[in-house]
C-alpha cells in the first residue's frame, strides 16, 4: 500500500499555518485533565456526605510531621489534590493552591497526594516542592486513592471539618471563593456525576445483554458524564470486543482514530481544509467550558471482535465520515520536514536491554529504554515547539536508549543531544501524505 511505504519510510512535516495552528490547540488527547494511572478495586469509593475512615498516612513531605492520621486535621477544611508531576495541568493549580493554604492557615488543609501508580520518582516530586512551600505531599498513597478513586488528574476530595465528604470535583472547582463559602457557610462546591462504567458497553442491560451483541456502534452527543475524555479498550482474553470514546469533540475523535491507525504521527499531521475553527475549539467557539462539553462533545461505543485495535479504529474512522458532518481522507501533500537519521557511526542508541520504559513525556530528562524508535518520533511529534513533522528515516528496526537531559524545548540543543546518541533531524520537502478534515456539505444525521 502507498501511504504504508510512504509513513515507514519518510519523516512528516506540517502543512500550512493552519497544521501549526492545530498543534497549539489541540496536545492529542490530553483535554484538560492527564490520565491517571492504575485501577481502583471496585465497592471501596465515597460518596458525598459518606464519613472519611480514620486512614493512617504513613509519609508525608515537606510537613511538621512525617506521618499523620485523617483525624489529626479534624475541626479543619482538608483538601485532598491528587496529582502527577508530569501533567502540566495537574501543576497548573499548585501556586493557587500554595497561596490558599498561606491565607487560611489552621483552618484549611490541603493535602498533594501522590499515588504509587503515578510512578513520579521521588526526586521529581521533591524538585516540584521547592515552588510551593506550603503544600505537603502525601508520597506513595496507595489508601486514599481507593477512597477516592478517579480517571484523570488532577482530582480533588473535599473534606468536611466533622470528617464527611463534602465534594468531589476537577481543578476548575477550586477557587478562593469557593473555600471561603466552605470555611465559612458550610457551602460545598458541585460534586461530579459520576464516571460511566465503560468496561461494559454503553445501553446494554438485561433487555440488550453484552453477550448478544455481535456488531454495534453509537454516537451519543453530549457529555455521558463528568469524566474527562478518555478512550476504553474492552478485552476477552487476548481478543478485543470493542471500545469507548468518551466525551470528546468531532476533532478528537477524529485524532484517536488517527492516533491508532498512523501512531508515528503523533498529535501532528491532521490538516483543516476551510472548517471554522469555532466548530472544533472551545477555545474559538465563545461558549462557556460546561455549555461545550454539553453542546460539542460525543461518545462513541463500538462493540466489535478484533485481534488488534487497528479494525476497530477503522470503523470508527468510516462512521465519523459517514455521521458527523465532517470528512477526513488522507491526500499527499509536498511540505516541509524532519528527517530522523542515523549521524555518525557510533549507533550508541542502540539498546542494551533491560525493561522497556517509555519517560519520553517526563519534564526531567525525558528519556526511553529498550523501545522502538517510533516511540521517539511519536513523542517529538508531539512536541510543539518542533516547527515540522518527523518520521523515522534511519532504517534501524531495533529497540533503543535514549535519553534528553534538557528535554525537547529547544531545537538546536535537542539536535546536538540527538548526535551524542548517533541520530540527528535534518530538514527536507517530501510529498507525504496528511489527514485533510473538511466540512461535508450534504446534511447528515447530526
Amino acid at each position: 500500500m502507498i501511504l504504508k511505504k510512504w509513513l515507514y519510510g519518510l519523516p512528516m512535516p506540517l502543512y500550512f499555518l493552519l497544521l501549526v495552528l492545530l498543534l497549539y490547540l489541540l496536545p492529542g488527547l490530553w483535554l484538560s485533565v492527564c490520565r491517571a494511572q492504575g485501577s481502583t478495586p471496585p465497592g471501596t469509593a465515597l460518596a458525598t456526605g459518606q464519613p472519611v475512615p480514620d486512614v493512617f498516612i504513613p509519609e508525608i513531605l515537606n510537613h511538621a510531621r512525617t506521618n499523620a492520621k485523617l483525624s489529626d486535621y479534624r475541626g479543619k477544611l482538608v483538601l485532598l489534590d491528587f496529582f502527577a508531576s508530569w501533567c502540566l495541568d495537574s501543576r497548573r493549580p499548585l501556586p493557587l493552591l500554595d497561596s490558599l493554604q498561606h491565607a487560611y492557615g489552621d483552618r484549611l488543609q490541603v493535602l498533594l497526594v501522590n499515588a504509587t501508580s503515578a510512578q513520579d520518582p521521588l526526586p521529581q516530586i521533591k524538585a516540584l516542592l521547592q515552588s510551593t512551600p506550603h503544600l505537603p505531599v502525601v508520597a506513595g498513597d496507595t489508601t486514599l486513592i481507593k477512597l477516592f478513586p478517579h480517571h484523570a488528574v488532577p482530582h480533588f476530595a473535599w473534606i468536611t471539618p466533622e470528617g464527611t465528604v463534602g465534594a468531589i470535583t476537577r481543578a476548575e472547582r477550586v477557587t478562593a471563593a469557593n473555600i471561603q463559602q466552605a470555611l465559612e457557610h458550610g457551602r460545598m462546591p458541585v460534586s461530579l456525576l459520576p464516571d460511566r462504567d465503560l468496561s461494559v458497553p454503553l445501553f446494554t442491560g438485561v433487555a440488550l445483554p453484552e453477550t448478544s451483541l455481535v456488531h454495534a456502534s453509537f454516537l451519543v452527543r453530549g457529555k455521558i458524564d463528568d469524566g474527562p475524555g478518555r478512550t476504553v479498550l474492552r478485552h476477552e482474553g487476548d481478543i478485543l470486543t470493542g471500545m469507548t470514546l468518551a466525551n470528546l469533540s468531532v476533532l478528537e475523535l477524529f485524532q484517536a482514530a488517527k492516533r491508532q491507525l498512523y501512531p508515528a504521527l503523533g498529535s501532528r499531521g491532521l490538516l483543516l481544509a476551510g472548517v471554522d475553527s469555532a466548530e472544533l475549539f472551545q477555545e474559538n467557539s465563545g461558549l462557556p467550558p460546561t455549555e461545550w462539553k454539553a453542546t460539542r462533545t460525543y461518545t462513541y461505543d463500538l462493540s466489535r471482535r478484533a485481534a488488534q485495535p487497528a479494525p476497530l479504529f477503522r470503523t470508527l474512522l468510516q462512521d465519523l465520515n459517514t455521521h458527523t458532518g465532517y470528512q477526513a481522507l488522507f491526500e499527499p501533500r509536498k511540505i516541509d520536514c524532519f528527517l530522523l537519521v542515523r549521524h555518525g557511526n557510533t549507533g550508541r542508541y542502540k539498546s542494551k536491554g533491560g525493561k522497556p520504559a517509555n519517560r519520553l513525556f517526563h519534564p526531567h530528562a525525558p528519556s526511553m529504554q529498550n523501545k522502538p524508535l517510533e516511540v521517539l518520533i511519536a513523542r517529538l511529534n508531539s512536541n510543539n515547539t518542533l516547527p515540522r513533522l518527523v518520521l523515522d528515516h534511519t532504517g534501524y528496526a531495533g529497540t533503543a536508549d535514549i535519553t534528553l537531559p534538557s528535554g525537547f524545548a529547544d531545537l538546536a540543543t535537542l539536535r546536538r543531544e540527538l548526535r551524542a546518541q548517533g541520530l540527528d533531524l535534518v530538514p527536507r520537502r517530501r510529498k507525504v501524505p496528511v489527514l485533510v478534515l473538511r466540512k461535508l456539505t450534504q446534511p447528515t444525521d447530526l
